[in-house]
């Protein structure tokens, strides 16, 4: 059967912002169901906004040791806050506090402004506890609902295999097809 092929870390995530120029980020793909993709982050942060001002965007899984990729595209919406609290407890406490203490996105004087609140939130949790690190309003969780799905297999001839399958547009249907390399 071969090697297990372990997915990657991280996906890029492509978004493009109400000025209408692309951008793109590491994700970490924390959740997949039928309903989609769904990431964590700062709602304040550039991507946040981003994602707030046009809501379209693709993820990239790439897999080089048997080259294969797989292109989603879809429509990106907000996480329950129910979803957020419970993915945040989950989380270490070195993670939450990380999260806590940046606000993501904002410039700093300097990274001594980090390394400060960071110490704080950390007398705070030995303190008081772990649960004294609550998730900020400003953190939540995306989903990105797919309408668009490319699996690419390449070949050594470079006559890759892509097949494609698109939802239509009352989302009823998945259609298939293949396109040229």
């Amino acid at each position: 059967m071969g090697d297990l092929i372990i997915p990657p870390p991280g996906e890029p995530l492509d978004i493009k912002g109400s000025n209408n120029k692309p951008s793109s980020r590491m994700v970490l793909l924390k959740k997949y169901d039928p309903n989609g993709f769904a990431f964590y982050t700062n709602y304040t942060s550039r991507k946040g906004r981003e994602l707030s001002e046009n809501p379209n965007a693709a993820m990239l899984f790439y897999w080089p040791a048997v080259s294969r990729q797989v292109r989603i595209e879809g429509i990106v919406q907000k996480l329950s806050q129910e979803d957020a609290d419970e993915y945040w407890v989950s989380r270490p406490l070195g993670s939450r506090i990380g999260s806590k203490s940046s606000h993501q996105s904002t410039e700093i004087p300097h990274r001594s402004v980090l390394e400060d609140e960071t110490r704080r939130l950390e007398e705070l949790a030995k303190k008081e506890g772990p649960d004294a690190i609550t998730r900020p309003e400003c953190w939540g969780g995306f989903i990105l609902r797919p309408k668009y799905f490319e699996f690419w297999q390449g070949q050594p001839s470079r006559l890759h295999d892509r097949i494609v399958y698109e939802q239509t547009p009352e989302a009823t249907v998945w259609k298939k097809k293949r396109l040229s390399p």
